[in-house]
């Protein structure tokens, strides 16, 4: 989209060469001139770029209750507010039936570790939002846990290394310069909290 005034733009300036050029046959030879560049008439401007085209950003995740969405949620800086209610409802927490909070920053950084993994399977969802009373029952849960604002995702692909997903996930991490990533085993905990990491192998 971007090239083709650039293309057409030879073709303008001969055309626009040749209108001179019988001008200047007629009136004299400035018209001539201004048209080679050698008299004072200012260059033409020139035509405007095309815009590029938006990209959509996309998700394809499945929960624990075998639900699955694969969906377009934003394109450029606009998120689809249809699509955010869908993998709201994704995220709930299954034990209370809640849903809870879904911030785009974390469906982002899912994205871009599913984009870094390929989009052959979905990312399956462990665990998303946790109401307080869900997060109080899991031995391993933080009492401050970012699952309960919605926050953080436990996630596993199936047939990929926990290592390299959690790999992916670090290299991001390290990039920008924020989310908490734990390695717990059987599955990767991302976060958008401050950059932090940790290592907790669950029995």
């Amino acid at each position: 989209m971007v090239k083709e005034p650039i293309r057409t733009l030879p073709l303008l300036r001969r055309r626009a060469m040749l209108a001179g050029l019988g001008a200047a046959a007629i009136g004299g030879g400035t018209a001539r001139a201004d048209v080679l560049g050698y008299g004072d008439a200012p260059p033409a401007p020139a035509p405007p770029a095309a815009e590029p085209p938006q990209r959509d950003r996309w998700l394809w995740l499945q929960n624990n209750a075998g639900e699955e969405i694969a969906v377009a949620y934003r394109t450029g800086q606009d998120y689809n507010i249809a699509a955010l209610a869908r993998l709201q409802a994704l995220f709930r927490d299954l034990r209370e039936d809640a849903p809870g909070p879904i911030p785009g920053l974390l469906l982002d950084m899912l994205s871009l570790v599913q984009e870094r993994l390929g989009y052959t399977r979905p990312l399956r969802l462990i665990s998303g939002y946790r109401t307080p009373a869900t997060n109080a029952t899991l031995p391993y849960a933080a009492p401050n846990s970012l699952h309960m604002r919605g926050m953080a995702a436990d996630i596993v692909v199936r047939g990929v290394p926990q290592s390299e997903i959690c790999s992916h996930a670090m290299v991001l991490s390290q990039h920008l310069g924020f989310m908490g990533i734990g390695w717990y085993g059987s599955f990767t905990h991302i976060d958008i909290g401050p950059k932090a990491s940790w290592t907790r192998m669950l029995n």
